[in-house]
């Protein structure tokens, strides 16, 4: 009897030994616990951050994704870009300068002209076209930045120099032309003004390119006529929207 009475304590204080070492681990859970939400809370606070979650989020995550490609996508047409000669036209800094003829004499050099159109035109972007059959100015300014008497066409892209029908149509078929226009203002209709003629007719002399002072003798007009100081030799303004 007395065995058993001893075995029984012992048995006892086993199950409050155990109990109280159950309590001293829950007690040390909680403890840790508190201590990680504690430095959670911390890190948001040094963050600057409001939320009470540090890790991104997907959208978050999305938006990153996105800022990344367009940044290795300006780098790459930046690559590109800085492979051509840098020669800019007047106004051709962040715009496509295409210099051109209108004028049928020479057909090989209309068709040339005709197909770098095109493919600016299929790719749906605006240009400055400057057609130096019709202005002068604009062949003189097409030597003067070539470094001589080169025909048409010649098209320049953001301040650099790109080069004739020949050129273009191997950069679209290998794709680099595409790349060279990302960025480039996209054409929603045709020119309000001229209706992409690039010219108007001079309102001062109607299109004559000379002017007849008031006072005049009119037994002599051929001989009292002054060039008009608002057109070229044809008569006709560039466009104020679009040349």
């Amino acid at each position: 009897m007395k065995g058993m009475k001893e075995r029984l304590a012992k048995k006892i204080k086993l199950i409050t030994i155990v109990s109280t070492l159950k309590q001293g681990l829950a007690h040390h859970r909680n403890n840790v616990d508190r201590t990680i939400h504690h430095l959670k809370e911390e890190i948001v606070v040094e963050s600057g951050q409001n939320r009470g979650c540090v890790t991104p989020t997907l959208p978050e995550l999305e938006d990153v994704d996105e800022q990344a490609q367009e940044h290795d996508l300006q780098e790459e047409e930046r690559g590109i870009l800085l492979e051509f000669e840098e020669n800019c036209p007047p106004g051709g800094e962040d715009s496509i300068v295409f210099y051109t003829t209108g004028l049928r004499g020479v057909r090989k050099t209309f068709e040339a002209c005709r197909r770098v159109r095109f493919l600016l035109e299929n790719h749906k972007v605006m240009y400055k076209e400057r057609d130096v059959s019709m202005d002068a100015e604009f062949r003189d300014e097409m030597w003067r930045l070539l470094g001589g008497k080169v025909t048409s066409p010649r098209l320049f892209i953001r301040g650099r120099y790109i080069g004739g029908a020949d050129e273009v149509v191997a950069l679209n078929e290998n794709g680099k032309l595409k790349k060279l226009l990302e960025g480039i203002s996209l054409v929603d209709s045709p020119c309000e003004y001229c209706e992409n003629e690039r010219f108007l007719i001079c309102s001062s002399c109607n299109g004559s390119s000379r002017l007849i002072p008031e006072h005049h003798d009119e037994d002599n007009d051929n001989k009292m006529w002054t060039r008009c100081r608002e057109c070229n030799e044809n008569g006709l303004v560039k466009c104020p929207l679009c040349s």
